[in-house]
């Protein structure tokens, strides 16, 4: 496994391994006429007169020529600053190589035909021919990022052309760097994020690699530009980070595609001076181009006519057996994420979109989640089980005699099977007077007509009004009253509010509510002084008449007050209200209730023809919402096709640094993902927002059913929390095929992509 970088920049890997290769080179240097691997070669060996190239327009730092004289085993320390620079050398051979572009629908065309070519271990040679006569397909040949048609390349011992994309990328992490023509840098990365990037897909830890990314820019005199994006930077500065980029994991043999000639004079003079420099350290450098001038710089020139190789001078027989290398790491998952995320970062309208369709679609799934979870929830809630949902009406019959029941008629009702509770509605008509002192917010003590009415027992129903202000009785026999808005203002109030605290007389005329026969009139009056403490709308009011709401206890008490002196026979109750047990049995009760003659009506009807419509929404939402991640992963699949194409050349560039095809799905598969999971969270604080805007709905449109309150969209952690997973499922598998796609493509057709 690859290992991260010391603090003088060396690998930690076997030592003792290093020390054996130092001992080969520091012999070599005391002995020249010898080459690496101990093979009779040319410059094989560093020339300590020489000076470090200057680069495109500031110098390299200047790195001495090791001293001939070796003392033990170590090497000097300028020995190991060479070495931090590169890796043992590579020797290459092409045997017989010919190379055929096209498939069966289009012509055929050879780039090399039948070449065999020998490069030496340190040697430095120049390929160089007119435009189309194979020098870069030679190239990509030498570098891995393509296979003959026919015959062997052979580099580093190994055969080229035999060898799984594995180890192949292996090879061009490891011994390989290519010097491009057109840079070949990602544009939207930092200069220093583009050296770095072999050593991100090295596996090397992130301070490492920072510390060996300024280091080599320090060398190419570009370490104030670090930070700066290499889009911005100039051609020559932009080629000098291509250099630094080269150098970062030791490469043995560096490839240079017509390296100048995207520069200028001077520019181009920096880098072969550069090239020229590493070859004395002992880099083989294989140099292609088409001027003669550049030609001149290397010791050794190869000439290509018509993809055929004429070598001027002959070299030395290369090796096929070189030292093997630490099995390279790759990628940790941190950077793999980071890479991803920074790609989709490139293209924030694209990315928006997508993200946006995830999120509609995650949105509503978590609310049809939330809506099944709030109506068991609310179905199974104690407010619930006293609310009107689960309460029968019962009224005498039309043609009754005396159209109201008496406390016989309660009883019986009360014994029924599956009642929970029961109680009586005692309706008054009568006037309400105040005699409030002044200043306390009325404008003219007045007397006006009105209804008392009873409110259910506390303790029984929930189904209790809503206040405006105030609020509800202390008990069922205190002496409090709601009074509606509509009385308080008929009694002089500025602002009904304004009446709680204040005292009320109410005087009772009938012992009916108004609109029913003449019955139960009150012959001697029975005032009776109630603390006003609420504020109610009058729509709690029987047929939304003007009044005011009492407690259950003190309505019976005062009916029975009214009664004994004024002869009253019965017919207190103006209806009866039954609470069922539960919500299964109340269809039960109301049918015991017809059978015994009187008229009933169930106030949970409302609710559940609201209920079944929510069941059709709950449908209608799974269907919308299922479409919605239908077209959300078809939008990922698009955003990442088109990713691919955008990519391709950026493909190239990780490919020919030595990413896997494992590496770059990986990449985009993270990038998928992020979308999702960027889509998933959006989507789930929406579903958030909404069901608390649904919830406040539901509570109004419900308000004449029930007075308690409870949730219809039931948000909960865990349910989002699998929403936003799903989301990152459904995205990661929606990229999965444009990045399988990514990951196969061919590098050296990826680097020719526009």
């Amino acid at each position: 496994m690859a290992t991260a970088l010391t603090e003088s920049g060396e690998s930690s890997g076997p030592k003792r391994r290093r020390r054996r290769r130092a001992r080969r080179e520091a012999e070599a240097t005391a002995n020249p006429g010898h080459g690496q691997n101990g093979e009779n070669g040319q410059n094989g060996t560093p020339e300590a007169s020489e000076t470090v190239a200057e680069t495109v327009a500031a110098p390299v730092a200047v790195l001495e020529d090791p001293d001939p004289a070796v003392e033990g085993l170590s090497p000097p320390p300028q020995l190991d600053e060479f070495r931090d620079l590169l890796g043992q050398a590579v020797g290459l051979r092409l045997d017989a190589v010919s190379r055929e572009f096209g498939g069966r629908d289009e012509m055929r065309v050879t780039a090399l035909r039948n070449v065999t070519l020998d490069v030496g271990p340190c040697e430095y040679v120049a390929i160089v021919g007119p435009s189309g006569c194979g020098k870069s397909t030679m190239l990509s040949l030498m570098g891995g990022l393509d296979r003959p048609t026919s015959g062997h390349v052979y580099a580093a011992g190994l055969a080229l052309g035999e060898l799984p994309d594995r180890d192949l990328s292996d090879y061009r992490l490891q011994r390989v760097s290519t010097i491009f023509q057109t840079f070949n840098l990602i544009p939207s990365m930092t200069v220093e994020d583009n050296v770095a990037l072999p050593l991100t897909l090295a596996g090397v830890e992130l301070e490492d690699r920072r510390k060996r990314a300024r280091h080599l820019l320090s060398l190419v005199g570009l370490e104030n530009r670090a930070r700066t994006r290499a889009g911005r930077l100039s051609g020559g500065e932009q080629q000098k980070v291509a250099v630094a980029r080269a150098l970062a994991n030791r490469p043995g043999l560096i490839l240079a595609d017509e390296p100048t000639g995207s520069l200028d004079s001077t520019a181009g003079e920096g880098v072969l001076n550069l090239l020229d420099d590493l070859n004395r350290r002992g880099a083989t450098v294989v140099l292609v181009t088409h001027d003669p001038e550049v030609a001149r710089r290397a010791r050794r020139v190869v000439r290509m006519i018509d993809g055929q190789a004429i070598q001027l001078d002959a070299g030395k027989p290369t090796v096929r057996s070189q030292e093997p290398v630490d099995p390279p790491a790759r990628m940790h998952w941190r950077d793999t994420l980071k890479v991803g995320l920074g790609s989709a970062g490139r293209r924030p309208l694209r990315t928006a979109l997508t993200t946006t369709g995830v999120a509609i679609g995650i949105a509503a799934l978590s609310l049809i989640v939330a809506l099944a979870g709030g109506l068991q929830q609310a179905l199974d809630a104690p407010a619930l089980a006293t609310s009107q949902v689960h309460q029968v009406a019962v009224f005498p019959v039309a043609d009754a005699r005396t159209p109201a029941f008496d406390a016989a008629t309660l009883d019986t009702l009360r014994r029924l099977p599956h009642v929970r509770a029961a109680w009586g509605q005692i309706g008054m008509t009568g006037t309400f007077g105040t005699n409030a002192p002044a200043g306390s917010g009325t404008t003219t003590p007045a007397a006006v007509a009105g209804e008392l009415v009873s409110l259910p027992p506390l303790a029984s129903s929930s189904a209790l009004p809503t206040l405006v202000a105030g609020r509800m009785p202390s008990s069922d026999a205190a002496t409090e009253v709601l009074l509606t808005d509509t009385e308080a203002v008929a009694l002089g109030y500025r602002s009904p509010p304004g009446a709680i605290g204040t005292q009320v007389t109410f005087s009772a005329t009938y012992g009916d509510l108004a609109g029913a026969t003449a019955r139960n009139k009150v012959s001697q009056a029975a005032p009776m002084r109630l603390l006003v403490v609420g504020i109610v709308s009058t729509n709690f009011m029987p047929a939304g008449a003007p009044g005011a709401l009492m407690p259950n206890g003190l309505a019976r008490n005062y009916w029975s007050i009214l009664a004994q002196p004024n002869g009253w026979k019965g017919g207190e109750y103006s209806s009866i209200t039954l609470l069922a047990d539960s919500g299964l049995t109340v269809e039960g009760l109301r049918h015991r209730v017809d059978a015994l003659g009187f008229q009933s009506q169930t106030f949970g009807d409302q609710f559940r023809n609201f209920e079944d419509l929510l069941g059709k929404l709950r449908v209608a939402l799974l269907g919308l919402a299922l479409i919605a991640l239908l077209l959300a992963c078809l939008g990922i699949a698009n955003t990442m096709y088109t990713a691919v194409l955008e990519r391709t050349k950026e493909i190239g560039v990780l490919k020919a640094l030595g990413a896997r095809s494992r590496d770059v799905l990986l990449l985009f598969i993270a990038e998928a993902a992020g979308i999702g999971l960027a889509g998933g969270l959006i989507g789930a604080l929406v579903a958030v927002g909404l069901a608390r805007l649904g919830n406040s709905a539901v509570d109004r449109l419900t308000q004449s059913i029930t007075s308690s309150t409870f949730d219809v969209f039931r948000t909960d952690i865990p349910v989002l929390l699998v929403a936003v997973v799903i989301a990152v499922l459904l995205s990661t598998i929606s990229g999965l095929l444009p990045a399988l796609r990514a990951g196969r493509q061919d590098p050296s057709r990826a680097l020719r992509y526009e």
